[in-house]
């Protein structure tokens, strides 16, 4: 039933919207839009959604939640350079989770956690530069 189905969105409950916006914003340079918040849901309190290239939105909304709640999304970088942005990442403080290892595929892949624990992944095909 699902295997036909587009992922829409992939939802994260963060601790504090402000420090998440930041961070998805200033650190990973996505475009995200800010949405008031509606009288009773989620305490009032404003959330995000930042729409990516492949249709799919990344939601946050600023509620209790403990690691694992979210799934882990995996970017997929077309171009390469997997090592690059590992380095500039964890230049910002960012903690990587996991260093640029092999895929079962021979591609590479990396790991890295957001401010509230959430691991992210990379992965690039293995006829990219890395």
């Amino acid at each position: 039933m699902l295997a036909k189905m587009n992922i829409g969105a992939i939802v994260f409950y963060v601790s504090d919207i402000d420090r998440t916006e930041a961070f998805y914003r200033e650190t990973l340079g996505l475009d995200l839009n800010r949405m008031p918040g509606e009288p009773g849901e989620s305490g009032g309190a404003d959330w995000l959604m930042a729409g990516m290239a492949n249709g799919v939105s990344l939601i946050f909304f600023q509620m209790p939640g403990k690691q694992g709640d979210s799934p882990v999304p995996v970017f997929e970088l077309a171009e390469g350079g997997i090592e690059a942005i590992v380095e500039g990442l964890a230049s910002k403080g960012v903690t990587i989770v996991t260093p640029v290892s092999h895929a079962p595929d021979g591609g590479l892949t990396a790991d890295f956690a957001d401010p509230d624990g959430h691991t992210l992944s990379m992965y690039q095909a293995p006829d990219k530069p890395r």
